[in-house]
């Protein structure tokens, strides 16, 4: 997004808001949700007792299952309507109202510093990172989560958008060659993909085996077969 364009924020919306989590109630949702935390935790590695922000944390998802795990959870947003839904879901998380792209945090306040899909809807995702990156701790690090422009689910997100109005209708979405060098500048990423099964649910009962193969086994057979570059969800930590 250039800075001629407009922003538009499209979480605002209320009805959106009281919606969002819908999906995780569904089979293909809460087996979309496992397969995410299994690898967004197995980079992030939280800790009880730990300080931790979820940037760009909507309705809570995240920061309050970090809170479940014991740590002192804060979750930023610039939406107040996703922002009051958190507030009823949980009381374990400090909410506060703030940009991704100017944290209302003082240097150096978080052990572990999260963001999932959120670069994709901020004017500048540098400076978003740059904010993430300055109120990391040393020792701590910064895990970032995007939706993967080379994977089904991003074509199907798109798709969608072109039909009726959606929140993609405004998303970057990232390649993996660019995912890796936006976190270069901050160190050197360790990276992989998740949701290796498409938007149809089709092969959801083999979701496990699934996810192992695209992780795992293909990049060994030659560059055509990148798999792990085909996951819907690009995750990548960076220490500090």
């Amino acid at each position: 997004m250039t800075d001629e364009q407009e922003y538009v924020n499209p979480f605002q919306a209320e009805e959106l808001a009281r919606g969002y989590d819908a999906f995780y109630e569904t089979p293909l949702g809460a087996t979309v949700d496992r397969l995410e935390k299994r690898l967004i935790y197995r980079l992030a590695r939280p800790r009880a007792g730990e300080t931790a922000l979820d940037v760009g944390t909507g309705t809570g998802h995240w920061a309050i299952d970090l809170a479940r795990k014991g740590l002192k959870v804060t979750g930023v947003d610039t939406s107040e309507a996703m922002l009051a839904v958190a507030r009823q879901k949980s009381a374990a998380v400090a909410w506060q109202r703030g940009d991704a792209q100017a944290l209302p945090f003082a240097d150096y306040s978080f052990q572990l510093v999260l963001a999932v899909t959120t670069l994709e809807f901020v004017r500048d995702p540098q400076v978003a990172l740059a904010e993430m990156a300055r109120v990391t701790a040393p020792g701590g690090r910064m895990v970032v989560a995007v939706l993967n422009a080379s994977s089904r689910w991003a074509h199907f997100y798109k798709a969608q958008a072109e039909k009726q109005e959606t929140p993609f209708a405004h998303a970057h979405f990232f390649v993996p060659d660019e995912f890796v060098v936006l976190l270069s500048r901050w160190g050197k990423p360790t990276w992989s993909s998740a949701v290796f099964i498409p938007p149809t649910g089709r092969g959801l009962a083999a979701a496990d085996i699934i996810e192992w193969l695209g992780q795992t086994g293909c990049h060994f057979v030659g560059p055509l077969f990148r798999c792990r570059h085909r996951g819907a969800l690009l995750v990548g930590r960076v220490d500090r």
